[in-house]
């Protein structure tokens, strides 16, 4: 077969990937963000944008080495033309300007990190930021805060104690011989309510905290109180 009809064949069997890989710009890493492409293809097209871009830039920056060296040797062929002929001065020429990776393309396309921050317990204020990891490719957001005293840390804390505190009551739970009965405050008085009409002998029906109904007796009820007394004073005793 002539060989220009096999690499023409092989150039008609390209993916259209392997076209794209070709040239990649941060502009189509963005594209594939907006579509919701997978992750793992933004992150290869990601890759392969970086890598043409830090081939550029090395080569720029070799030819900017190599411009440089050739300007510096005018500059000191000028300088010297200059000190021998103070009436006939050359002008001297610019060096050029080194070229600059800006990475501002780049991190706009990593991942997006927002850092959860506790906005009632801060103690410094600062404006929102967003700080890079450029070896991991992720953009962390964090969010402004403000300065707060101690003393509005500590009531803030003993807030959010009492509130945990309440949700615990309300959610206790006990277990007497089988039986699982609700333990909140509002429970215990019922029970002791109950307890206090019942002789020894009575059964009450009660209504469990599955929500299923039994006959109890005054002991059951009694131990039950009891139990729930005991866990709700555990409770009420600051722990932080």
């Amino acid at each position: 077969m002539d060989k220009e009809i096999v690499m023409n064949t092989e150039a008609e069997n390209l993916t259209a990937d392997a076209v794209e890989a070709l040239t990649l710009s941060y502009t189509d890493v963005q594209t594939k963000i907006m579509l919701r492409h997978p992750q793992k293809q933004i992150d290869e097209a990601l890759q392969l944008a970086i890598e043409q871009e830090e081939a550029a830039y090395r080569e720029a920056h070799a030819a900017w080495q190599t411009e440089t060296t050739e300007v510096q040797a005018q500059i000191a062929e000028a300088q010297a033309h200059n000190a021998a002929n103070p009436d006939e001065l050359m002008p001297l020429p610019q060096l050029p300007a080194e070229p600059i990776l800006d990475l501002q393309a780049r991190r706009a396309c990593y991942c997006v990190e927002h850092v959860e921050v506790d906005l009632a317990l801060t103690t410094e204020t600062v404006e929102s930021r967003i700080e890079y990891d450029d070896e991991a490719r992720v953009a962390y957001h964090h969010p402004a805060t403000i300065s707060h005293t101690e003393q509005q840390i500590a009531d803030t804390k003993r807030e959010r104690f009492k509130s945990q505190r309440a949700a615990n009551v309300a959610s206790i739970a006990v277990e007497v011989d089988g039986l699982v009965f609700d333990g909140d405050e509002q429970s215990q008085q019922r029970m002791v309510r109950a307890i206090l009409l019942m002789t020894d002998s009575d059964m009450q029906r009660w209504v469990l905290a599955n929500n299923t109904v039994a006959n109890v007796t005054k002991a059951q009820l009694t131990q039950a109180c009891l139990l729930a007394a005991e866990q709700q004073s555990d409770l009420w005793i600051e722990s932080y």
